[in-house]
């Protein structure tokens, strides 16, 4: 009998940035480090424009990329149903579920979806709904999204939770000076959403104008609603305390978490919010919403704070108390990186991965 192996559907992984494509990226790199991959399928990605590890992926015969082929890439994947009977599909967005069900040709326990959350909202329709359900194992990357599953009919026995995790962005991470007295916010997020809290942390900002004048806001990220934030920030006579980076690489990334003083992302349907790690990473304590996933990543009072969404009274408060106590905020960075370590770091994610496919591929054996 044909060795059963694991495949990977979904949309992009090396062509754009985003935290669902990073959690893609380090599922191939997981599954192929363990011999548990056979192939992955990106249905977007454009050999000419993926990361340099994908190129890796696929020289290896491990990735495909289809460029919006969508002929072709159904063609590959049915072929490849036909050929490994045996094979599961793990669909890494819940678009690919009928594609998945379809490959397994009837062996519907042969197939898992991985949700984030965001997917089950505006283009959620009844047909996903129901392929979804049909699914034989749900994977979420947390609480706030597998009640959202269960809301829409899947069986709660059925569903795994895989908490995210990132790869350490500072291995040589060192604390702060003490004495150095930072003013500046961090927004990491395509500017395309508007669930994510800019429009709060805007009106944070003007509250606390006088407060805390010398108070800076960096929001990083690209998206097609960019110049309308823009736009946003000066009619509100913030255009000398808010700034815009656009999409900016690696290095200043790095530098611009190393330069805040408070990560803050009071989005409202955040599935996870890998940014949240990756700021504890650097020893950055977060502000999220307590409406969503943050609250599962940021440990409350301890490695930042959780504020009611849609407020923002509540949000230029809890900025405007931590800045006021440099000591406390200094504890919660420390917090922050421990508890990355403890619980999102690359290597705690792998060992939940790997535990969670496992068991899935032993019951559906």
């Amino acid at each position: 009998m044909a060795k059963s192996l694991i495949n990977i559907l979904g949309g992009t992984a090396y062509s754009s940035t985003g935290g669902i494509q990073a959690v893609n990226r380090m599922m191939v790199r997981e599954l192929s480090s363990n011999a548990m991959l056979r192939r992955a399928y990106f249905l977007w990605d454009d050999i000419r424009t993926v990361t340099p590890d994908g190129r890796v992926y696929s020289e290896s015969g491990l990735a495909r990329f289809y460029a919006l082929d969508r002929k072709k890439f159904t063609k590959d994947i049915f072929h490849s149903g036909i050929k490994n009977l045996n094979d599961y599909w793990l669909c890494t967005h819940v678009n690919y579920t009928l594609v998945g069900l379809c490959a397994s040709i009837g062996r519907r326990h042969r197939v898992g979806v991985l949700l984030h959350a965001a997917e089950l909202d505006e283009a959620f329709t009844d047909t996903k709904r129901k392929a979804l359900c049909q699914a034989g194992q749900v994977f979420t990357v947390s609480e706030f999204t597998k009640k959202k599953a269960v809301y829409y009919g899947v069986n709660p026995s059925r569903i795994c939770v895989i908490e995210n995790g990132v790869d350490d962005p500072c291995p040589n991470w060192q604390p702060s000076d003490p004495r150095e007295i930072r003013n500046t916010l961090l927004f990491v997020g395509r500017m395309d959403e508007r669930y994510k809290g800019q429009m709060e942390l805007l009106d944070a900002m003007v509250l606390l104008r006088y407060r805390l004048p010398d108070l800076r806001l960096v929001f990083v990220g690209a998206g097609q609603t960019l110049a309308e934030w823009r736009a946003e920030a000066a009619r509100r006579n913030l255009a000398d305390r808010v700034e815009f980076t656009g999409r900016i690489g690696d290095e200043e990334l790095l530098q611009r978490y190393e330069s805040a003083a408070l990560f803050v992302m009071p989005s409202e349907n955040e599935g996870f919010g890998l940014v949240y790690a990756e700021a504890m990473a650097h020893g950055v304590p977060c502000i999220g919403s307590d409406r969503d996933a943050a609250r599962e990543v940021i440990a409350h009072g301890e490695t930042g704070l959780c504020v009611p969404a849609n407020n923002s009274t509540a949000l230029a408060d809890a900025i405007s108390s931590l800045l006021s106590e440099p000591q406390r905020l200094r504890e919660m960075g420390f917090a922050a990186r421990a508890r990355f370590f403890s619980r999102f770091s690359a290597e705690k994610h792998s060992e939940r991965l790997l535990t969670a496919l496992n068991s899935w591929r032993a019951l559906a054996h």
